[in-house]
């Protein structure tokens, strides 16, 4: 039945969602390598792995049901929030880029998980932005 598959989320969304979750959640060094055991942190593939994200949200949009669609926007939320706070506990760290240091005014700046609309150019904010609304539909693709 057609009105069924409104109500929950597809199987194979789910599973593109959670790869890409799982591997951004592992280059966070927030779960251990599951072929090493080892704990290992490359920001810059946490990073594309929080864009594809973004990108597959933006792509569906409109085309996603309900649940569909808070689920991706949650997972979304939960990788930048973590994203940051890696972030900021690597500050020396080249990947950092500095991006989440004081503003000037003894306030710490953050991507804000939740503008989706830009807000300014996203990319010029350093790498802790990494797919706060930044959008690549503008000037063809």
């Amino acid at each position: 039945m057609p009105g069924d598959e409104s109500k929950g989320i597809d199987g194979h969304l789910f599973r593109l969602i959670a790869t890409f979750e799982a591997a951004a959640m592992q280059q966070m060094g927030k779960v251990a390598n599951p072929l090493t055991g080892d704990v290992e942190i490359s920001l810059e593939g946490a990073r594309d792995a929080i864009e594809m994200l973004d990108m597959l949200r933006r792509k569906t949009s409109g085309n996603l049901n309900d649940s569909e669609s808070g689920f991706l926007e949650h997972v979304l939320y939960q990788l930048r929030m973590n994203y940051v706070d890696v972030a900021e506990g690597s500050s020396g760290s080249s990947d950092a880029g500095g991006a989440d240091e004081e503003d000037g005014n003894g306030e710490e700046t953050r991507p804000s998980a939740e503008d989706g609309d830009g807000g300014g150019d996203g990319r010029s904010a350093g790498k802790a932005r990494p797919a706060g609304g930044e959008d690549d539909s503008e000037g063809g693709e």
